[in-house]
């Protein structure tokens, strides 16, 4: 098995102390990208045999250049149109690009392509080659240089070394290796410190080798990864070991970020691996068919982005082809940058920050590129101002803290763990923001069990009142004389929200803000009070003076109907708002007292069985001097909210 070359160190040095770059290629085709490779390091990274017939490169090649301090694996991507999706693959994870044009050519299609492509990638410094001077005068050699620099203008090529060369000749080859030095250099402070942070690797080959079984090769990009390692293989979910490694066909029990590596794997057979799919750290990457991105039109786009296009996504070396929804506009013009989210045909692999192209299938051209800002997302409503305004949190260059409590936020009512909230900002700890967002109150912990609490944007919080405000008016609308409702079914209708103790800290918030009121197991709307007609109005103040009048000694709810007369229908309903307002008591179906008389009901009781000892229903209703037909159900009220215990046939003070 090999990661994809022979070795060009020939003095047998000690490689491990370098610090291992990738540089790629970019250019037009038969401009002469693998010719000089092979000029620089003696390898032929052509190593099809269909790519070695026909002259041009197919798939990406590689191999090693040893440049103390640096060791930089090379990635020779094709030139050709037809194989721009494979020069895709092959550009995941470069720190260095060497931009290739020949002399004698100039600046062609590609040249252009894959400029646009590259202003998308996570690429942090340039070269550019010119290749085959020895055809041509040197003033023919300063004219392509201008055109060149003129399309080269606003991107980080726009500064970049430009060396002359041949690979007939030599000439100017040793200025290449210090001019990809120097550049080397310029980056190796801004290159992010990833050696401890969670291994990737996005698969762009992978094959069978007898007696060895499963091997794939790809850039690692984040972390590292040793022998007998076990590692997730997604998506899919395949956990595998890992039984080698190899980097440029050398053995070794270490790979790095900024490496190319061999891994011969077990525990999953070849027809289960394909390019496109990442070894990762395990439970570090979700699949997810939804990605939350920012997204910026090519500036020489022929064509606008609109909502539900199609379009084919190329992210790390897999390509998909997804549905494009924008989030702020219906349209975004060439160079303009926008919000939007992308639904993949398939599962698909990815974290904040991570760069991507789009392409049409039909004319095949690059039309877009951007960031993901949420690679997990949930489908997010046209222009939602909240939801906007988290994700646009995520967007990089945003502080630490916005960046951890925006992910919060879109998450929603979803619990986010440590390494979700890592994935989604590129945030190794997060949990010493999460402590100060906490006392500053921009983030809840809702404390769901004795060991288990939930992260919950204040924000997210509040909004969810709206969905509680809108059910309740439907139920106040549907109900007019209700005061309030039974809290058990508004709770079943809100569940989408998340678990009673969220829920409770949504109700406690509109109570405070003195939108619903909430007693005794039901709630409502304060603005949202039955709606009586005057006749209405004058039977209820009716019904509560007359229990208040008579203490114990009321009528029954079937006496109090009759007595209504042709209001009958109504005496049950406004008894129901009379006990919502606090007024009255229900005790039983045809029972209702004052409050006034129950407070005095159970003051009897009290200091009847101050003495501890249990009373029989007989001395109850001595005591209260009433009748058996209104101690029997008072009593039985009684037990049911635990004022009094019943044991046999007697009843005792609850506790």
């Amino acid at each position: 098995m090999n990661s994809g070359s022979n070795d060009n160190d020939s003095t047998g040095s000690n490689t491990s102390q370098l610090t291992p770059l990738i540089l790629g290629t970019a250019g037009h085709i038969d401009h002469g990208k693998t010719a000089l490779i092979r000029r620089l390091t003696g390898i032929n990274t052509d190593r099809l045999p269909e790519e070695k017939k026909r002259g041009i490169t197919i798939e990406p090649g590689f191999a090693q250049l040893i440049l103390p301090p640096f060791k930089l694996g090379i990635v020779d991507v094709p030139g050709h149109e037809r194989f721009v999706r494979n020069m895709l693959s092959g550009a995941t994870g470069m720190d260095l690009v060497m931009l290739v044009v020949a002399a004698d050519d100039s600046v062609k299609p590609q040249t252009r392509e894959h400029l646009d492509i590259l202003r998308y990638l996570d690429v942090q410094a340039g070269i550019i080659a010119i290749t085959k001077c020895d055809l041509v005068d040197s003033e023919l050699t300063e004219l392509v240089e201008a055109e060149i620099r003129e399309v080269c203008v606003g991107t980080f090529f726009e500064n970049a070394p430009c060396i002359h060369t041949s690979s007939e000749t030599g000439q100017g080859i040793e200025e290449l290796k210090e001019a990809i030095c120097r550049q080397g250099e310029s980056i190796r402070h801004v290159l992010p410190d990833l050696q401890d942070a969670p291994f990737r690797l996005a698969i762009d080959r992978c094959f069978s080798v007898d007696g060895h079984g499963t091997v794939i090769t790809g850039s690692v990009t984040s972390g590292q990864l040793s022998i007998d390692q076990h590692v997730m293989l997604e998506p899919g979910k395949h956990e595998v070991r890992v039984r080698s490694l190899q980097n440029h066909d050398r053995s070794v029990n270490t790979v790095m970020r900024g490496e190319r590596a061999a891994i011969n794997l077990a525990g999953i057979h070849p027809d289960q691996t394909r390019k496109g799919m990442e070894l990762a750290t395990a439970g570090f990457l979700v699949p997810s068919k939804m990605l939350t991105v920012n997204i910026t039109v090519a500036p020489n786009s022929r064509f606008p982005l609109t909502n539900h296009m199609s379009v084919r996504l190329h992210l790390g070396t897999a390509n998909h082809v997804a549905s494009l929804k924008l989030l702020e506009q219906d349209e975004l013009f060439p160079g303009e940058q926008g919000i939007a989210q992308l639904s993949t045909d398939s599962p698909v692999v990815c974290c904040w920050n991570q760069p991507f192209v789009l392409r049409m299938e039909s004319p095949a051209i690059t039309i877009a590129g951007g960031r993901i800002l949420d690679p997990c997302a949930h489908k997010i409503g046209f222009q939602d101002s909240l939801q906007l305004e988290f994700v646009r949190g995520l967007i990089n260059g945003n502080d630490d803290r916005t960046r951890i409590q925006s992910a919060i936020g879109v998450r929603g009512f979803k619990n986010p763990s440590h390494t979700d909230l890592t994935r989604m900002t590129g945030i190794d700890d997060p949990d010493s923001y999460i402590q100060e967002l906490i006392k500053q109150e921009n983030i809840l912990e809702v404390e769901l069990s004795n060991s288990v609490s939930q992260l919950i944007h204040a924000r997210t919080l509040a909004a969810a009142g709206t969905h509680v405000t809108r059910i309740l008016n439907r139920l106040h609308d549907e109900n007019p004389l209700n005061v309030n409702f039974d809290i058990a079914p508004v709770r079943e209708r809100l569940r989408f929200l998340g678990v009673d103790a969220i829920l409770n800290r949504v109700f406690s918030l509109l109570q405070k803000e003195g939108i619903i009121q909430v007693s005794m197991g039901r709630l409502g709307l304060k603005e949202r009070g039955p709606k009586l007609t005057k006749n209405e109005a004058k039977l209820l103040e009716q019904l509560q003076r007359i229990l208040k009048q008579n203490g114990l000694e009321v009528p029954f709810v079937k006496e109090l109907q009759h007595q209504a007369d042709k209001q009958a229908d109504a005496v049950v309903q406004l008894l129901k708002i009379a006990e919502s307002g606090g007024t009255i008591r229900k005790i039983s179906d045809q029972l209702y007292l004052s409050m006034q008389t129950v407070d005095d009901v159970q003051k009897k009781i009290s200091s009847l069985m101050a003495d501890g000892n249990g009373k029989t229903m007989a001395e109850i209703r001595d005591v209260l001097g009433t009748t058996r037909k209104y101690a029997v159900p008072l009593c039985e009220y009684l037990d049911r909210n635990g004022f009094t215990v019943r044991k046999g046939d007697l009843r005792f003070l609850g506790s």
